[in-house]
């Protein structure tokens, strides 16, 4: 009868819709691993849907998820997601099962690397995983632009060396030279001076302000031509680094302008220069773009923008 009476439930929950996600570390946030599979999608009836879904695992604990959706497919937004994710302390190779109840309501199971279910819950981790990503993600990003860097920059950083071994010398003579006893006369000269010098700084400084990025229609937008070192990594023009991206790395999503997809690129915010990097060379292969290209960046929201591509025009030569 025990037999029976398992079986039984079985049947029961095989006659309810589900799907399933593999966890894998590298991954835990992006579009793809919130993706609600279509095929699940289209057998909901509009009765149940909604877009606020409710994750409950079999000991009680709960957890609400706002629903989105883009030309391709509906997925759960990465506040509640991430939060589902970290209190469970899910890590690579775990598989999860999620159970439609009906108006939107899962039930889901969990299972280790070893294949056996969870039916407790766990400790969440003290950093949450996606930290860990990241900081991977910055890491990996900060080798391959630093040899970038190594191989483009060099006579850059070489000039910028020598400029400041010229400054650290011209500071140390003027500090002997202050020393020295100085006339009335030669300070209210010198006060002159320095006034003038002021007032031609003021206009420039003024300038500046002024040009501090495209905003078209009300958009900020910048205009890059694709280059062969930009198709592996992209620079962001310094005006309109200055005037939008904050002064922290950040995964901003770009989407396609004609809605043929979306990618996740890591801004990596240096000293130097501020670039795409990770995520960026898929982007400009799957795209796709090419050498010569000229792109447009819309800034739609604080960290996403639109992305539009002219081709290049193939030159013709004339022989007369």
């Amino acid at each position: 009868m025990g037999w029976n009476r398992g079986f039984g439930l079985v049947k029961q929950e095989r006659k309810s819709l589900s799907f399933f996600k593999i966890f894998q570390s590298a991954h835990l946030s992006s579009e793809c691993m919130r993706a609600i599979p279509y095929n699940f999608m289209k057998n909901v009836s509009k009765k149940d849907f909604h877009y606020k879904m409710v994750i409950r695992a079999q000991w009680g604990s709960s957890w609400k998820v706002d629903i989105s959706m883009n030309p391709r497919f509906y997925y759960m937004e990465k506040s509640g997601w991430n939060q589902f994710v970290t209190d469970n302390a899910l890590g690579e190779n775990e598989f999860v099962t999620f159970t439609h109840m009906g108006l939107m309501c899962f039930i889901v199971n969990i299972y280790g690397k070893n294949g056996k279910e969870i039916v407790t819950p766990r400790k969440p981790q003290t950093t949450t995983p996606f930290s860990g990503i990241k900081k991977e993600e910055d890491e990996s990003s900060y080798k391959y632009v630093k040899k970038e860097d190594e191989s483009m920059g060099g006579v850059e950083l070489e000039v910028e060396k020598k400029k400041k071994a010229a400054e650290s010398k011209t500071s140390k003579t003027t500090n002997k030279k202050s020393k020295k006893v100085v006339t009335s006369v030669e300070i209210g000269r010198g006060a002159a001076l320095k006034n003038k010098e002021d007032e031609k700084h003021k206009p420039s400084k003024k300038k500046k302000k002024i040009k501090r990025g495209k905003v078209k229609n009300g958009v900020p937008e910048f205009k890059i031509t694709i280059t062969n070192s930009y198709l592996k990594f992209l620079a962001i023009p310094k005006m309109f680094e200055d005037a939008y991206i904050p002064d922290e790395s950040k995964v901003y999503m770009i989407h396609h302008s004609e809605g043929k997809g979306s990618w996740e690129v890591l801004c990596l915010v240096r000293q130097t220069r501020t670039i795409f990097s990770s995520g960026w060379s898929r982007l400009a292969r799957e795209y796709p773009l090419s050498v010569g290209d000229r792109c447009t960046f819309h800034l739609v929201k604080p960290t996403e923008f639109v992305l539009t591509s002219k081709k290049a025009r193939e030159e013709i030569t004339v022989i007369d």
